[in-house]
């Protein structure tokens, strides 16, 4: 670390601002599908960023040697002047407790073991384990100097039906936390057998549903990142989120919470050092506010949600922690209700418009109050419409990838079978 304060200093007794963002992340993970595989992974990175007179300079190496510093220097003499390039204020943040204990080998062989007892009741094409650990740090010239410890751990199952006459599709499921305590495999085992067996007897719709329930998995899919792309500050300056600030969309409460320390997207500071927050981006169906870096928040002339993310790689950008769906009404299931849990093709939405048109590979219907398996459905329609007809919420909130949500009762998307 000697090496790191070094290169800070030297940037310093240069007449320039400067910040070191630096990595070291070691992960371990087993495969198997055909065949096991095995993976280990150590990591170490460097990316520094030096300011003068509104002027931004950025390299990265694997090493903090002085020639990092060098060609920083090259990079910010080549870069366009803009007021908005400096360094965020020093603030201490408050540590969460994210380094959770957990041995990864242990974590991963003893996961593995279990999931693979689905082959007794699928066809199981593929399971993973992998868990790690990561420190990230911030120093700059003007005396920050945070870094932490965070660790992961995360299962996967891809899993159908198969036989000599049918093959379902395949069902992809996955959980990630801080903690192995948080992570329940017998859940994740019962909620696969039961959508495989879902597949293996499918109708088609005779008619289109009145009601489209998205499952806490198809938030994650669709809803997400949708609501991600257009809570974002750049796009919201550029004209390109197709919601509104002030606007009213529906009754949803949305919540990016850094806080939630049971999440592997949880941090106590954001990839500029600043201290992180909740941020309440829609409440009541409101959209209030929106997520920002340092430079983002000084351009538009807003309070800073302390938003940046970013690998040594790179520089800072915008992007959510995890992210708390809510609607605030409740609802129940109702017969013929069209249930969502798995899409595709969202990466071909119209991102500026909100507008998507995906296929859907595993959904069912509920007939007297019974679930019976649908074949492939199309799901279209936009985000604001998706907002503004949400009826709300059904059953208990899941956690899945980066999101906490219940099912979402939606009327208005079109739906084609």
């Amino acid at each position: 670390m000697s090496d790191v304060y070094s290169l800070i200093n030297k940037a310093k007794n240069l007449g320039l601002t400067g910040e070191l963002y630096y990595v070291e992340r070691s992960e371990y993970e087993v495969r198997k599908e055909k065949q096991y595989q095995a993976g280990s992974l150590r990591e170490r990175g460097y990316g520094l960023r030096v300011f003068k007179d509104g002027q931004v300079g950025f390299a990265f190496a694997t090493d903090p040697d002085l020639t990092l510093l060098d060609r920083a220097l090259s990079a910010l003499k080549v870069s366009e002047r803009d007021e908005n390039n400096v360094l965020p204020p020093v603030k201490k943040p408050t540590m969460l407790p994210l380094d959770k204990e957990g041995d990864p080998i242990e974590f991963v062989r003893e996961s593995l073991k279990t999931l693979e007892e689905l082959q007794e009741s699928v066809n199981l094409v593929g399971v993973y384990a992998s868990a790690g650990k990561i420190k990230v740090g911030v120093i700059n010239t003007e005396g920050l100097d945070v870094s932490e410890s965070r660790s992961h751990f995360q299962v996967g199952v891809m899993a159908n039906y198969k036989d000599s006459s049918l093959v379902t599709p395949e069902i992809y499921e996955s959980r990630s936390s801080r903690s192995p305590k948080d992570l329940d495999l017998t859940e994740l085992k019962e909620e696969t057998i039961s959508k495989v067996r879902l597949t293996i007897d499918r109708v088609k719709l005779d008619s289109k549903p009145k009601r489209v329930v998205l499952n806490s998995k198809a938030v994650s899919e669709l809803l997400y990142p949708l609501l991600a792309y257009s809570v974002n500050a750049e796009n919201v300056y550029r004209k390109k989120s197709p919601l509104s600030v002030g606007e009213i969309y529906g009754n949803i409460t949305v919540v990016d919470d850094p806080h939630d320390d049971k999440s592997d997207y949880s941090r106590s500071f954001d990839g500029e050092g600043q201290p992180t927050t909740q941020n309440v981006l829609i409440h009541n169906g409101e959209f209030k506010a929106i997520l920002t870096n340092w430079y983002w928040s000084k351009k538009i002339g807003i309070r800073n949600s302390a938003s940046a993310v970013r690998s040594f790689m790179t520089t800072p950008s915008i992007g959510t922690s995890s992210i708390r769906i809510q609607p605030n009404e409740r609802q129940d299931y109702e017969n013929e209700d069209l249930v969502i849990d798995q899409v595709q093709g969202v990466h071909t939405s119209n991102w500026d418009t909100g507008e998507f048109g995906v296929v859907v590979p595993v959904a069912w219907t509920i007939r007297n109050g019974d679930r019976k398996g649908v074949r492939e459905v199309i799901l279209s329609g936009d985000l604001k419409t998706l907002l503004k007809t949400a009826m709300g919420g059904v059953g208990d909130s899941k956690r899945v990838g980066p999101v906490v949500s219940p099912g979402i009762v939606i009327q208005g998307l079109g739906v084609v079978s």
